[in-house]
């Protein structure tokens, strides 16, 4: 018999040791959902935030989890009152942007025991508008959608993206050079950047080591990150001190798990990359490029390239571009998986209000 409980997170010891011990029997956790990004978060997160553990349990043995904000209603008066996977409902804080979003599940735990979940989480907040499920995997996205096919409960999907990788496996297959492995014109105009920068100096990459190093290459990420934002008139993620104060925290948990990844032409950073370490698969989180005048120059896609080249010999499967329809990413990887945001909407008087509006707003 499937046992299910909603409780608040009140313990944060308690429940990083339950969640380890579950995380070391899942089969493929993501990085998002490791004990080290789970620590940096709750650490972020703070007491204040409204958080709640889910957990389905067979026989005494907990085959599912999950974490859930339920912050108040934003705004106080119309608002909505949402229950969010692995998010809390402040948007600075959830900027942190986690992907490939599901329950930490047991490999012998069944697919239903998604829907049970869902089902304990409608009964535990009867009162909530919404339930929202952001960048999660198909089979959370199938059950979200499934389950709201017998019930009250309307999905709506709020996009669809995929991920693309690099192979680095099959690159390695084929005699471990990544600028071969790419298509002819792509391969031209990448070795055409790397001469360009070559005639400047030579170029050169290395991952920060050790806390000054982290420091000052961190410093020169959100620099050249910043520029280029503001350049394009928009203001860049670094703006927003928490989200910058969960990476630090991250960083703190577990170097070994976080790259700083910077390419040089001379003495000249051009580029940093940063890449979270899960196993045999690097993720890239977020990227800073100089701005060049000549766009002959390509900074961001050769220091993938280098990136690639260098996690291959290190000996990593997968160099992982996450989420998104950005043009480098198409050229560089192959599509891999998607990730859905999906909400479900409880009929309440706030949403019908809400639908209302908008309809309104669409024909006028």
């Amino acid at each position: 018999m499937t046992e299910v409980s909603v409780r608040r997170l009140d313990n944060t010891g308690d429940f990083l040791a339950r969640w380890s011990a579950l995380y070391t029997r899942a089969e493929q956790p993501s990085f998002y959902q490791s004990p080290t990004w789970m620590t940096a978060w709750l650490e972020s997160a703070g007491m204040s935030a409204a958080l709640y553990v889910v957990e389905a349990s067979r026989e005494g043995r907990t085959m599912m989890m999950g974490v859930v904000g339920a912050g108040p209603r934003r705004p106080t008066a119309l608002g909505l009152k949402e229950v969010r996977l692995q998010e809390i409902g402040e948007p600075r804080l959830d900027d942190i942007y986690v992907e490939y979003n599901d329950f930490l599940a047991a490999p012998e735990a069944s697919a239903d025991l998604r829907r049970d979940i869902i089902d304990a989480l409608a009964r535990e907040f009867s009162s909530a508008d919404a339930m929202v499920f952001r960048n999660v995997r198909s089979p959370l996205a199938e059950t979200v959608r499934a389950w709201a096919a017998h019930g009250p409960w309307n999905c709506v999907t709020l996009s669809e993206q995929p991920v693309y990788v690099v192979d680095l496996n099959a690159v390695r297959s084929t005699g471990g050079n990544f600028l071969s492995s790419l298509s002819g014109s792509f391969k031209t105009k990448l070795r055409r950047a790397m001469e360009g920068y070559e005639q400047r100096g030579a170029l050169s990459c290395r991952i920060a080591s050790g806390d000054a190093e982290w420091r000052a290459s961190w410093d020169r990420l959100a620099a050249l990150h910043q520029a280029s934002w503001r350049a394009r008139g928009r203001p860049g993620v670094f703006t927003n001190n928490q989200l910058v104060a969960f990476h630090e925290t991250l960083q703190r948990c577990a170097p070994d798990a976080v790259h700083l990844f910077e390419v040089r032409c001379g003495a000249e950073t051009i580029g940093v990359l940063y890449n979270f370490v899960h196993e045999k698969r690097v993720l890239n989180y977020q990227s800073g490029f100089k701005v060049e005048d000549d766009n002959k120059l390509t900074p961001g896609f050769v220091c993938h390239a280098l990136a690639c080249q260098y996690y291959l010999d290190a000996g990593f499967d997968i160099y992982d571009l996450l989420g998104g329809e950005a043009d480098y990413k198409q050229r560089l990887g192959g599509k891999s998986e998607t990730l859905t945001s999906l909400t479900l909407e409880r009929p309440s008087p706030r949403n019908k209000i809400r639908h209302l509006i908008k309809n309104i707003l669409s024909t006028s």
